[in-house]
């Protein structure tokens, strides 16, 4: 009997059709039995070189390929150890070879601080870091030293399956930021984020929908109702759901003489905001005063799933949401002739860059300048 251990990585080893399939490394042990052990990666047939075991075609390529022989490596350095004593390498030794020697859970960590930040964030907050938590979960990242580059590509490589690439960029931004906070807790060495390797294509925005002079007219023509006159609030603001959800009227509300304005900090940014509120506003939070909130605004899913009720009786084909009422905003201000900057500084927006995305999406503004600028 061999007193020693042979290994090889395996590609898709029980033959599946699938675009995917996991890789895997055979252990041959010296009572002539076999152990195979996950890698926790899977890359589709054009991506694995089968004569030389290892990963091709891929960005990553070389960083995964390292990764791998490292676990071979960690394995070989135990077997080595047993040789030493006289004994030899079985499948219960893989296993204690492959011990996770970092105490704790990464992810309890990170659901014990979404729960402590939950009066903090607001509820889509939470519930996107939760979904992240899930989804890590999914992918076996729970212990601190599962925080590998490898598990992280194949949570890239799951996410990816489901999500667009900008959602999947996001899902990483929470990722990274209770890494950061472990790290700052003393709970995971400074040089041991997995981030600092893997870099993730943030993708590209969405066109940003937004509704024309003819959906305006329709929407402010609407019988009054909460979902309407809230509709209609964020169209002659700009303000942000969040936002308004926080607005009172002890708080948030000025006036300067017969004008009103509300005041605030943006919730995303930090940024103050200041705003004039034309008539139309104004009789709107009057209809509602004494109550608890400047305007009634449920939880924003139930807000956008009312808005596609309303939209449907307003004749508004786009898909309306509180997101397309901000847009909408923004560039109904410019053709109306208000300044990028004035725009800037209602929506709260932290620098000029933001507020300029509408302002290249507005065709109406920019045919009437070009048209202005030939003298027609």
């Amino acid at each position: 009997m061999r007193n020693y251990a042979t290994y090889k990585l395996v590609w898709n080893r029980k033959k599946e059709e699938r675009e995917e399939a996991p890789v895997q490394i055979e252990i041959l042990l010296p009572s002539g039995r076999q152990k195979w052990v996950g890698t926790g990666l899977k890359v589709r047939k054009d991506q694995w070189d089968e004569t030389n075991r290892q990963v091709k075609n891929d960005p990553f390529a070389g960083h995964l390929n390292k990764q791998l022989s490292g676990k071979i490596d960690r394995i070989r350095a135990h077997e080595l150890s047993l040789i030493d004593a006289g004994r030899v390498l079985t499948a219960i030794e893989v296993d204690r070879a492959l011990e996770k020697k970092a105490a704790g859970s990464f992810l309890a960590f990170m659901r014990a601080q979404i729960d402590a930040r939950s009066k903090k964030v607001s509820k889509n907050t939470q519930y996107l870091h939760e979904r992240v938590a899930n989804n890590l979960e999914s992918c076996g990242i729970v212990r601190y030293d599962d925080l590998t580059y490898l598990k992280i590509v194949n949570l890239d490589n799951f996410l990816n399956g489901f999500l667009v690439r900008v959602s999947v960029a996001k899902q990483h931004q929470v990722v990274r930021q209770y890494i950061d906070m472990a790290t700052d807790a003393g709970l995971i060495p400074y040089g041991h984020n997995p981030y600092i390797k893997f870099k993730y294509p943030r993708g590209k925005s969405k066109i940003r929908t937004r509704l024309d002079d003819q959906d305006i007219k329709n929407l402010i023509a609407a019988p009054v109702g909460e979902t309407r006159d809230l509709a209609v609030f964020q169209l002659h603001t700009g303000i942000a759901h969040r936002d308004v959800e926080k607005l009172t009227w002890n708080d948030n509300i000025r006036f300067d003489g017969e004008e009103v304005w509300i005041e605030g900090l943006r919730n995303k940014s930090g940024e103050l905001y200041s705003i004039f509120l034309p008539p139309e506003a104004v009789s709107i939070i009057r209809r509602y005063k004494g109550g608890s909130q400047l305007v009634p605004c449920p939880e924003l899913w139930k807000y956008n799933r009312d808005l596609k009720v309303l939209a449907a009786g307003c004749g508004i084909k786009r898909n309306l949401t509180s997101y397309v009422l901000r847009h909408s905003y923004a560039t109904w201000m410019l053709r109306k002739g208000v300044s990028i900057t004035t725009i800037r500084d209602t929506m709260g927006h932290a620098g000029i860059d933001t507020t300029l995305i509408y302002a290249r999406l507005e065709k109406q503004t920019i045919k009437s300048e070009m048209k202005k600028a030939f003298g027609d």
